[in-house]
């Protein structure tokens, strides 16, 4: 039954309740969601990144099956604000996996932002071992033209907004927040050791790499090429393509440099990278609970200014 018929104004109540249950601007206040929604993403490639989420944030999360996938899901409050997290890893490496596992939790959640944490392979000379990695723009380096033996990449790409960049680095200009972040860990660090952060690009394709001619190659075509991992273009692009003019969802990567993509990597690094990337995105959240125009945004509420 169309809502409108020619000569009249004969609305259909199915239609009109079927359309509130699907607009995600009809929560009945900023501080409560419907069952099927929730505010924030929060993806990882692997179990053990997912593990080191639940032991840093310590949420009480709640599992729950939809359509057929496992979430964790959890309700945090401060004072009078409450954030709804729901968060799952991949179940197995890859774009192609984190393009689609992202593109069904968007669809069944309706977040406002998606978040991956955990770890990626840094350029040598540009980071270190352990510092951690935000993505500015996240680019496929696999794909592309072959000819005559030579793969001309198209390096399709997806960008962080400008608003959330300069509020990331408005929190990290002072080295305050990651040396929270680095005392927090328990476990052994190498002496002298100091986390530092880097914004750039970040390379994205579905094979392991172990060949630093290979990232030499990419570096000479991104200057700003930081990091490289299996995950990133696909969970950007996801939320890319899940946008519309009347909501945007809001892309976040943040890893730690685990190795550098050559023959010396090992996996001494991956604890650390997986705490620090999910503290930083701890860290951030509380922010967003601090900051009157951050939660407006998030919660999808008008700004009144």
């Amino acid at each position: 039954m169309p809502l409108l018929k020619p000569g009249g104004l004969t609305f259909s109540l199915a239609l009109i309740l079927q359309e509130l249950a699907l607009n995600p601007f009809v929560a009945a206040s900023a501080g409560s969601l419907p069952d099927d929604r929730a505010d924030i993403l929060l993806l990882t490639g692997l179990h053990e990144e997912l593990q080191w989420i639940q032991r840093v944030t310590g949420f009480q999360f709640e599992r729950r099956v939809r359509q057929g996938t496992s979430y964790l899901i959890a309700d945090v409050t401060r004072g009078s604000r409450s954030i709804r997290i729901v968060t799952l890893r991949q179940l197995e490496k890859g774009l192609t996996t984190a393009a689609i596992t992202t593109t069904k939790a968007l669809c069944i959640w309706k977040p406002s932002a998606v978040v991956m944490t955990g770890i990626c392979a840094g350029v040598r000379g540009s980071v270190n071992l352990g510092d951690l990695v935000v993505a500015t723009q996240c680019f496929e380096h696999s794909s592309g033209q072959l000819k005559d033996g030579n793969l001309i990449p198209l390096q399709n790409r997806v960008a962080i907004q400008p608003w959330l960049l300069d509020f990331l680095m408005s929190l990290t200009d002072s080295p305050a927040m990651l040396e929270q972040i680095q005392a927090g860990y328990t476990q052994a660090l190498p002496d002298g050791f100091k986390t530092n952060i880097h914004y750039g690009a970040m390379a994205c394709g579905p094979q392991v790499i172990k060949d630093k001619s290979y990232v030499d190659l990419i570096k000479s075509r991104e200057s700003a090429l930081v990091g490289l991992d299996m995950e990133s273009y696909g969970v950007a692009l996801a939320a890319s393509m899940c946008s519309s003019h009347a909501r945007t969802i809001v892309p976040l990567v943040v890893k730690g440099v685990c190795d550098f993509a050559d023959s010396e990597k090992s996996d001494s690094w991956h604890d650390y990278c997986s705490y620090s990337s999910a503290s930083f995105a701890l860290k951030v959240l509380e922010q967003i609970f601090n900051r009157e125009h951050a939660f407006a945004r998030l919660k999808g509420i008008p700004d009144q200014q």
